[in-house]
């Protein structure tokens, strides 16, 4: 078959994705094509060195995060059953995604109220230099040298904590910020796909094709 034939049956196959995950996959076999051709290939040579358009759009389904993928092969072998899912089962897959959600939101504010608390404590801490030389100051002024003295060390002391705590929020805010976002790629998985993922799927799929 021809590159259109092969692209009209690969786009009937896929029929049951949504329009942009169509259009992405097409592009890709297309420009597949495209570079066989560019390589001295007819169109007929090139679709035969690529899977069967339905073999394709299996993988290319396969490779769908789980929760699109279970809709999917849902859709394909009894719509009417999908749309009863999705009618009747509204309640309660709206009602346990809610849920999901705010329990990954819940957990994210915690971590992130305790680095809040650490910056608070730090600032506090490093504002006590200042306020101890200022003490000092005004205790020498008044002829309160030992007083002076002393505030002048708990505001030396409360500074150097405070830099140990302003060290600790730095790390801690780094590393929650990493978390944070494998947490939230994780709660995304089981529904959208990377797109990083998604390039190096299709390159390991030309790499087969290729060899």
């Amino acid at each position: 078959m021809n590159k259109q034939e092969y692209l009209a049956q690969l786009r009937a196959a896929l029929a049951c994705l949504p329009e942009g995950e169509i259009e992405e996959s097409v592009a890709f076999y297309t420009e597949m094509i495209d570079d066989r051709v560019a390589d001295g290939l007819i169109e007929e040579e090139a679709t035969a060195q690529l899977d069967d358009p339905k073999a394709a759009a299996r993988a290319i389904i396969a490779d769908l995060p789980v929760v699109p993928r279970t809709v999917v092969r849902t859709k394909q072998r009894n719509r009417a059953l999908y749309w009863t899912l999705v009618i009747l089962g509204s309640p309660l897959w709206l009602t346990l995604l809610l849920a999901a959600g705010m329990l990954v939101l819940a957990g994210l504010l915690t971590i992130w109220c305790l680095i809040l608390g650490l910056w608070l404590l730090a600032a506090g801490l490093l504002a006590g230099g200042p306020l101890g030389i200022g003490v000092c100051l005004w205790a020498l002024a008044v002829g309160q040298p030992a007083y002076g003295v002393f505030e002048l060390g708990s505001g030396l002391l409360c500074f150097g904590l405070g830099l140990f705590c302003l060290h600790g929020a730095v790390a801690a805010s780094k590393t929650l910020m990493q978390v944070s976002r494998q947490w939230i790629a994780k709660a995304k998985a089981p529904f959208v796909k990377v797109k990083e993922e998604g390039a190096a799927a299709f390159v390991g799929k030309e790499t087969v094709h290729e060899s």
